[in-house]
C-alpha cells in the first residue's frame, strides 16, 4: 500500500528534526541584506531576503517524518516532500552525514537527504536511497524497526 493514502492519523510515530540554529543565521542573514545600504539591485536583495525567511521557516519547523503501517512520509511547513513505502525499504543503518554534502534538502532523484546536523539514518531502498537527519538516530531506527516488523 502506498505511503500516499496515509494520513497523520495513521502515524504510529511521529519525530521531528529541525535546525533551530540554522533559522536564527537565515534570519540573519535576511535581516543583513535588508538593511544593507545597497540601492542598485534592491530587487535582487529582496528575492535574497525573501528566500532566507522561507528556509528560515523551514529549518525552524523542520522534517517531520510519519511512521505508519504503509512507510514513512516526510513532511516541512505542511507539505509532503517524499514516502518511503514500507515496501521498498531494503535496509537502514545509523550513519554519519558529510556537512561537506550541504543541510536542508539535498540531492536529487532517488538519492535525496533531509538534514539540519551530522546525524541521521540511511535508508536504502530497492529505488534509491534516503538519509533522515536526526539527533538521535537510535529512535528513527527503532521505529523502522516497528514498522518493519523487526520489534514490536
Amino acid at each position: 500500500l502506498p505511503v500516499m493514502g496515509a494520513t497523520h492519523n495513521d502515524a504510529i510515530v511521529e519525530e521531528v528534526h529541525n535546525g533551530r540554529a540554522w533559522s536564527v543565521l537565515f534570519l540573519a542573514i535576511a535581516a543583513i541584506v535588508l538593511l544593507a545600504p545597497i540601492q542598485s539591485g534592491r530587487l535582487a536583495m529582496g528575492l535574497v531576503a525573501i528566500v532566507m525567511v522561507l528556509a528560515c521557516a523551514m529549518a525552524w519547523d523542520g522534517f517531520h517524518y510519519s511512521f505508519t503501517r504503509h512507510g514513512v512520509e516526510i513532511r516541512t511547513l505542511g507539505f509532503r516532500l517524499k514516502s518511503i513505502p514500507l515496501l521498498q525499504i531494503k535496509k537502514y543503518e545509523a550513519g554519519d552525514w558529510n556537512p561537506l554534502r550541504g543541510y536542508g534538502i539535498r540531492g536529487i532523484g532517488n538519492h535525496k537527504a533531509y538534514v539540519w546536523g551530522k546525524q541521521g539514518v540511511r535508508v536504502e531502498m530497492f529505488d534509491g536511497e534516503v538519509f533522515l537527519g536526526h539527533a538521535d538516530p537510535q529512535r528513527i531506527v527503532r521505529d523502522l524497526n516497528v514498522i518493519t516488523n523487526h520489534e514490536r
